[in-house]
């Protein structure tokens, strides 16, 4: 089977304007998010005002209490396990609205959240983000003339304060938003990973030495350049692993592996286990429960 991918809209409310917010109760019967394995084509920022549950975002569980933010970037694939009566805010936006100054409000959140799923906000920065979503909500709804621009603004003004509060909160290796070559590396990765494995190829693109590369990549993320390169060649196989039927010579030539004897050893050294056990054990973890 392919990983679903779900476009903006599938909630069925205000599907061509490029953003829906929702802050609801969830319930079981009336889901703004879905409970099986899937990946979007856009962007998510879910706050989480009340309620419990389990959030799994590309095999990692992570717990679903009040004040905790998510944001979800395109393409991961993810799933939700929200207990009824959850309350939620919830916003969803597409690529097409982010530009402004040729500047992508999607790509500060991706590098401000590179390796960190969540944040978990005080009280009042929770209040902060809940106001906001509140008044997105509302310009979505009473649309006119000047609401994409507002719109736009809102988003902007999220973004920061996000920016801000990674910071305030010293999450990890936290990414510094005018740090355009790890940006520029980490879109080439997402580009390339499965063609292009080498360092230097990365570091031709980039201008730079493969050993500045390195320097920057032990600085940013405490990983080398090659490291960076081959766990997201891996985290692709698990995904293909779970959501596919594909045997393990086809994903690995389809990751550009032309040894599966290979692709198996690089496997088990990033996840110390083989790739037909990840599949076993992962598929008894989730599959049953997600149909």
């Amino acid at each position: 089977m392919n990983i679903p991918e779900l476009h903006l809209g599938h909630s069925k409310n205000n599907e061509n304007q490029g953003i829906i917010v929702r802050n609801a109760i969830y319930k079981h019967e009336e889901q703004h998010e879905k409970s099986f394995p899937h990946r979007h084509s856009f962007y998510v920022i879910c706050l989480i005002r009340k309620g419990s549950g389990i959030h799994v975002i590309d095999f990692e569980e992570y717990e679903v209490k009040p004040n905790r933010l998510f944001i979800i970037n395109p393409l991961q694939v993810h799933f939700w396990k929200l207990n009824s009566n959850s309350q939620i805010s919830l916003i969803q936006f597409s690529e097409n609205i982010l530009k402004f100054n040729n500047n992508s409000i999607g790509s500060l959140l991706s590098t401000n959240f590179i390796g960190k799923n969540f944040l978990d906000l005080s009280i009042e920065q929770a209040n902060e983000v809940r106001s906001i979503s509140e008044k997105l909500e509302k310009e979505t709804i009473d649309r006119d003339n000047f609401s994409v621009e507002i719109i736009r603004g809102y988003l902007i003004v999220l973004s920061s304060l996000v920016e801000r509060m990674v910071k305030s909160n010293s999450i990890d290796t936290p990414i510094d938003s005018k740090s355009n070559k790890m940006h520029k590396f980490l879109e080439l990765i997402e580009n390339n990973y499965s063609r292009n494995k080498g360092v230097s190829y990365y570091a031709d693109k980039l201008s730079i030495t493969p050993n500045y590369l390195n320097m920057l990549c032990k600085k940013q993320f405490g990983r080398s350049a090659g490291e960076m390169i081959t766990v997201r060649v891996i985290l692709e196989a698990k995904r293909l692993l779970y959501h596919t039927s594909s045997d393990i010579s086809e994903i690995a030539f389809n990751l550009g592996f032309d040894d599966p004897s290979y692709f198996t050893r690089t496997f088990k050294r990033i996840e110390g286990k083989s790739p037909t056990t990840f599949r076993d054990e992962i598929y008894k973890k989730y599959q049953r429960g997600n149909n």
